[in-house]
């Protein structure tokens, strides 16, 4: 397992656009095998997904802070939040497959948790509170899950973090 000192966080740039886009084409691999028969109008479409979403995202959270996490100089996932609503939104967490499973999207979350107990405010997303993926993953690595307006609020080291 890789150790919270051992991470870095910097502010996503342009540099990372290959690896964003690769992260977005694993995060939706699914959704993405089912755009097309053809693998180039598949490529395409996947591509147009892409810039929508970012361009959705950036529109929606003009003030969220977007970084890139790396691991000994490579970068390896993406975290982007926002304060909004009283505390801390998580807006997208992902890490690419080949770095998962070591511990890096587990030292984010608790990262964030640290941050959000720092400053006396709550940590949530908006997601499906009975989403097993989400969910799964955020009560594995020491979360309790509360699902309630549509957001999913997190409980944390004991701390209660609905409001």
């Amino acid at each position: 397992m890789i150790a919270a000192e051992e991470l870095r966080y910097r502010p996503v740039s342009a540099v990372d656009g290959p690896m964003l886009y690769r992260l977005f084409l694993q995060v939706n691999a699914a959704e993405v095998a089912a755009l097309a028969g053809d693998a180039s109008a598949r490529e395409a479409l996947a591509s147009m997904r892409y810039v929508d979403e970012s361009v959705r995202t950036k529109a929606e959270f003009p003030d969220a802070v977007d970084l890139a996490i790396e691991h000994r100089g490579a970068v390896c996932g993406r975290v982007t939040t926002v304060m909004r609503s009283g505390g801390i939104q998580l807006v997208h967490l992902a890490v690419l497959a080949e770095h998962r499973g070591q511990g890096i999207g587990t030292q984010a979350m608790h990262r964030l948790a640290r941050i959000a107990e720092d400053h006396g405010c709550l940590l949530w997303l908006r997601a499906d509170a009975t989403s097993r993926g989400c969910r799964g993953f955020l009560e594995h690595v020491g979360f309790g899950v509360v699902g309630r307006d549509g957001r999913i609020h997190l409980e944390h080291a004991g701390a209660i973090a609905a409001a």
